[in-house]
């Protein structure tokens, strides 16, 4: 069940993974703001796809019942992430601070990564 969590926590985190470079932070090719909705909104479906292939690739691999919860846990992050990206492009641009917004939304689902108590945590004594 645990790695089921993890797999979701990762597809759901590939899902994001772009939201910093469409606030252009990334150096070369990021995107400039304010940026028109309709070109924000395309970045975001595209990125969705490429996500949502990643994860079904990964629920190939899981069993029946740990590729359902990973299809419903990464539809209820687009779903969110698609309302926060409709309240930026509601005025027909997206500034750079709205697309900040979009992010933090991004990074509250992502939740860890599952790094503490790995090889390299310390360990208090």
């Amino acid at each position: 069940m645990r790695s089921t969590i993890m797999a979701a926590v990762l597809a759901i985190s590939t899902l994001f993974a772009a939201a910093p470079a469409m606030a252009g932070e990334h150096g070369k090719g990021g995107a400039s703001f304010p940026m028109p909705a309709a070109a924000f909104q395309a970045k975001m479906t595209a990125r969705q796809t490429k996500a949502r292939e990643h994860m079904e690739k990964r629920a190939t691999k899981a069993t029946a019942d740990q590729a359902k919860e990973m299809r419903a846990k990464f539809d209820a992050g687009v779903v969110k992430v698609n309302a926060e990206v409709t309240k930026a492009a509601a005025d027909g641009t997206v500034t750079k601070d709205e697309a900040k917004a979009v992010r933090q939304i991004a990074k509250e689902l992502r939740g860890g990564h599952g790094h503490k108590g790995g090889k390299h945590h310390k360990k208090k004594a």
